[in-house]
């Protein structure tokens, strides 16, 4: 008997295998052949012809792996969309050849424990109720939207339980893992059973058994990154995408994808319900409850009963720092009356390190990677120059390497590690912490710092965006935010949402206790309708004006965009074939065709890059365009091409 199979491996085509085995079915697991290697892959069809050359056999046959048909629609699905190959795709479902060849044996009993019970505020039971009744009505996605500390996450508890008691496996999505040890302590607490956690640092045996246990059907809770969305449930009820407006759910290697895009067509394919919850929905799920495409459930109070915070702007033009400072006197005055308090803080600067630029003050020499188009960050704590691009280090050394001054080497601009070193001048008793993803990097870590910020044990917390990602501390009464403007300005088309959404994220880290909290904002630029709607809490009239913005410019959720990125070793060989590559084709209607362009960070990790802009009013057409061009244009292999559909990133 022969059969087509699709294996891991990055080609869009079926590979012929034999076996004697005349009972194998559609989706079956198996390990085959590859070159010298043995490799996972899954029947795509049977009893196929011989091909013409050489047949060999299968080696394994997983019996009682056998993928649904709506996972194969979804794997199809995806590699249909995203332009990725077939086998590629298939890999983010198998993994590896470790995850198939497990005994199911050695399946982590869970031991529960008695759940929690939980009272429902009069508002929270209403969104309840709504959610409830829009599940049964259909299988529309529903945005679970609320004001930062509103309670959304009891919310989507209480219709976790409901699937729950019927036996059903949860997907809850979170975009970084930073956010999954405060959530597991409070799924446990509330559900009283242990909780699956999903992502790039769980160990192998961890791993092959979540993974199991969903392909098996047994009820569990997944909590997990994006690439828990590929997991084989075979029993699955309900995902809920949690802070769902992040960008940290586009994968920005190997096959692009948007985690929660494809989280929606899962749950269409399988006939699943999904819920989609956050503070500050992203545009694109805006338009599509504008559309009646989602449904919406909105939470407008804070669950504490507390107001939300009072934001006020601070004019730097006004209220000038003093040289090398980089807080004003205001949010000084008003961390001095948080610590009388016994309150905590929180100054928010979205910049890692000591400061972003370094450069000499004799001959103006700056620090720049080798690898990489980018100024070298310089990190007080490790003592070295650091690229954030490609993770290059250099000695930390204060001479020039170019004219050999002596102590000429000076630093430019604020780092997290700078602003924490300034407040230790202005509060040398106290404990000043920093969280950043040089620090705060694995799930113990993120456990301990948060522990000990519950625990009081810190007093002021200097972070960056990693601590806008939904926690909640009721004694963080105050925020102030160093800079304010930064990410407003560049080419990224969706720059000034991800800023309004990050600050107004940041700033309802405040005061989701008993107490009002304060939000402070320093700015160059108070003028600016992103700083103004801010403080004046006017989400609804940015939305249209962001909205009507980008139906101008026909980008997304109104226009359709992909993105072609080219790159190679040599600079003149990667632009004459991205050249070639832009020229296929360039009569054809409705496409229009942007580029090549150096990409705004030209040389990355010693390659050149250069960037193509496709633009359409059907994704369709354009998917067709685009594996047209790229299938005309021969490539050597020192040319890599990456598709990126729906792109998030112009860097």
């Amino acid at each position: 008997m022969l059969y087509d199979v699709v294996v891991t491996r990055p080609f869009d085509k079926v590979f012929t295998y034999s076996s004697t085995n005349e009972q194998l079915e559609i989706g079956q697991v198996v390990l085959v052949p590859f070159g010298k290697k043995i490799e996972a892959g899954i029947i795509w069809k049977k009893n196929v012809k011989n091909p013409g050359y050489e047949i060999k056999e299968v080696t394994k046959i997983c019996n009682d792996l056998i993928f649904q048909n709506s996972s194969i629609d979804f794997i199809n699905w995806i590699a249909s969309y995203t332009l990725a190959p077939l086998g590629a795709v298939l890999k983010l479902f198998l993994i590896n050849n470790d995850i198939v060849e497990f005994d199911k044996e050695k399946l982590d009993s869970f031991n529960n424990t008695k759940p929690s019970l939980v009272t429902l505020s009069e508002e929270q039971a209403n969104s309840f109720k709504e959610i409830t009744q829009s599940f049964n009505k259909s299988n529309k996605p529903v945005l679970l939207e609320g004001v930062t500390g509103s309670g959304k996450t009891e919310v989507y508890f209480e219709i976790i339980d409901k699937f729950l008691k019927e036996k059903k496996q949860i997907l809850i999505m979170v975009p970084e893992i930073s956010l999954t040890p405060q959530l597991e302590t409070r799924v446990k607490k509330r559900f009283g059973m242990e909780v699956c956690l999903w992502h790039s640092k769980i160990t192998k045996k961890n791993r092959q058994k979540i993974w199991h246990k969903c392909f098996a059907g047994d009820p569990v809770i997944v909590i997990g990154a994006r690439s828990s969305l590929f997991l084989p449930f075979t029993n699955l009820g309900l995902i809920v995408v949690d802070e769902e407006h992040d960008s940290s759910y586009k994968q920005e290697d190997n096959i692009r994808y948007q985690a929660r895009d494809l989280a929606v067509v899962r749950a269409k394919i399988e006939k699943n319900f999904i819920l989609l919850a956050s503070a500050t929905p992203s545009l694109e799920t805006i338009n599509n409850v504008k559309i009646k495409k989602y449904d919406q459930v909105y939470l407008s109070k804070q669950f504490s009963g507390t107001p939300l915070p009072e934001i006020s702007i601070i004019d730097l033009n006004k209220n000038k720092l003093d040289k090398d400072k980089w807080i004003s006197q205001s949010i000084i005055d008003s961390i001095s009356q948080c610590l009388e308090n016994n309150e905590q803080t929180l100054i928010f600067l979205n910049r890692r390190g000591y400061s972003p630029l370094t450069l000499c003050n004799s001959c103006g020499f700056r620090y720049e990677c080798d690898q990489c188009s980018s100024w070298m960050v310089m990190h007080q704590h490790k003592k070295v120059f650091l690229c954030h691009q490609c993770g290059t280090i250099k000695k930390l050394n204060l001479n020039c390497p170019q004219c050999n001054e002596k102590d000429s080497i000076k630093f430019v601009g604020p780092g997290v590690e700078r602003v924490a070193e300034e407040l230790k001048e202005f509060f040398p008793g106290k404990n000043i912490s920093i969280m950043s993803s040089d620090n705060v990097n694995t799930p113990n870590k993120i456990k301990k710092f948060i522990t000990d910020i519950n625990n009081k044990d810190i007093d002021i917390i200097v972070a960056t965006q990693i601590m806008a990602k939904g926690y909640d501390f009721p004694n963080l009464s105050l925020v102030g935010i160093v800079d304010a403007d930064a990410g407003l300005f560049g080419g990224d088309p969706r720059a000034i949402e991800k800023t309004f959404n990050l600050l107004q994220q940041v700033g309802g880290r405040a005061g989701r206790g008993k107490k009002i909290g304060k939000v402070f904002l320093q700015t160059y630029f108070p003028d600016q309708e992103i700083i103004k709607s801010i403080q004046l809490r006017e989400r609804e009239a940015f939305i249209e004006r962001a909205l009507e913005e980008r139906k101008n410019f026909n980008i997304p959720p109104f226009g359709f965009m992909t993105s072609i990125i080219l790159s190679s070793h040599t600079k003149a060989l990667v632009l004459k074939h991205a050249s070639r590559l832009a020229q296929q084709d360039q009569n054809s209607k409705n496409i229009k065709i942007l580029g090549p362009v150096e990409a705004p960070i030209f040389l990355l990790r010693g390659q050149y890059r250069y960037r193509i802009l496709l633009k359409s009013n059907s994704r369709k057409n354009l998917n067709k365009f685009t594996k047209k061009i790229v299938e005309k244009t021969k490539l050597p292999s020192s040319v890599k091409l990456i598709i990126d559909v729906d792109p998030y990133s112009f860097m």
